[in-house]
């Protein structure tokens, strides 16, 4: 992932107490939001997404590059 690319990330509060409390189950988080990739922080372990116009700050494991898939199923939703 680099700056400039869309996102598909997973919001830390939205996510179910057996997900939290197992760290090997956050890959495997469903990741249903989409957005801008601002800065990806490889020291500090963290990414700032810009989502409905306003940054979050997410852990990388919640995040993903979006694929061609994700910008198909969002413009049928519309």
């Amino acid at each position: 992932m680099k700056e400039g690319d869309m996102v598909r990330f997973a919001k830390w509060e939205e996510l179910d107490s057996e997900t939290v409390t197992n760290s090997k189950k956050w890959p495997k988080a469903p990741k249903p939001h989409l957005g801008l990739l601002i800065k990806h922080d490889k020291l500090m372990q963290s990414v700032h997404v810009l989502h409905e116009g306003s940054v979050l700050q997410i852990r990388p494991v919640f995040v993903e590059k979006a694929g061609r898939k994700d910008f198909e199923v969002n413009s049928e939703d519309r």
